[in-house]
């Protein structure tokens, strides 16, 4: 008999997400007070009313990337003078290589509707602001993706709001960054009572 730790029979150490459907634009109508949706893998479009939305998330999620700069680049590169002036690169010893670090954040937007078990979300640094927000879009995510959250918040106003829209609407620190958008799936995708 092995020590190693196995699963239970039958069970298995999947991801499991919750439902979801990643959106491309969204397109208001504040007269009729409806939202056209289109989502990214080109699924039919839906029309929403204002009251069909009953949960409003969003976060930031970190985003770190490693990147080896080869040896055959200038020394000045790989000189200890250039790397110590960032914290997060180091020379590798063994290469020679100059490896950097460096931390991203992302922002996703999500919500969900009535008689729907999917978690409709956005990830900010891919979808179409300037449609969604018209003139009052910027070339800057993080001004977007507040005024989204405004547009959302006075438009489905009676949806509950998760500490990201409370902190936005509210003019205060945003929550902390999550790990992943599988942690985000998982936290909008809880059932709601």
């Amino acid at each position: 008999m092995s020590d190693e730790p196995q699963a239970p029979a039958g069970e298995e150490y999947d991801v499991v997400l919750p439902p979801n459907a990643r959106l491309s634009l969204m397109e208001f109508d504040p007269r009729a007070r409806t939202v056209r949706i289109s989502f990214a893998d080109g699924g039919s479009e839906r029309m929403l009313n204002a009251g069909d939305i009953i949960a409003l998330h969003g976060a930031r999620i970190r985003h770190e990337t490693v990147t080896a700069t080869p040896r055959k680049l200038s020394q000045r590169l790989r000189s200890p003078e250039a790397v110590g002036s960032s914290p997060s690169a180091a020379v590798s010893s063994i290469t020679g290589e100059v490896v950097s670090t460096a931390e991203e954040m992302h922002f996703a937007l999500g919500f969900r509707v009535a008689g729907v078990r999917q978690v409709w979300y956005l990830m900010a640094n891919s979808f179409n602001f300037r449609k969604t927000l018209g003139a009052d879009a910027t070339y800057a995510t993080e001004i977007n993706v507040r005024a989204l959250v405004r547009k959302l918040a006075g438009f489905a106003d009676r949806a509950t709001q998760d500490g990201f829209f409370a902190a936005v609407i509210g003019g205060v620190a945003l929550p902390p960054a999550l790990g992943s958008l599988i942690e985000f799936l998982r936290v909008a995708g809880k059932e709601i009572s």
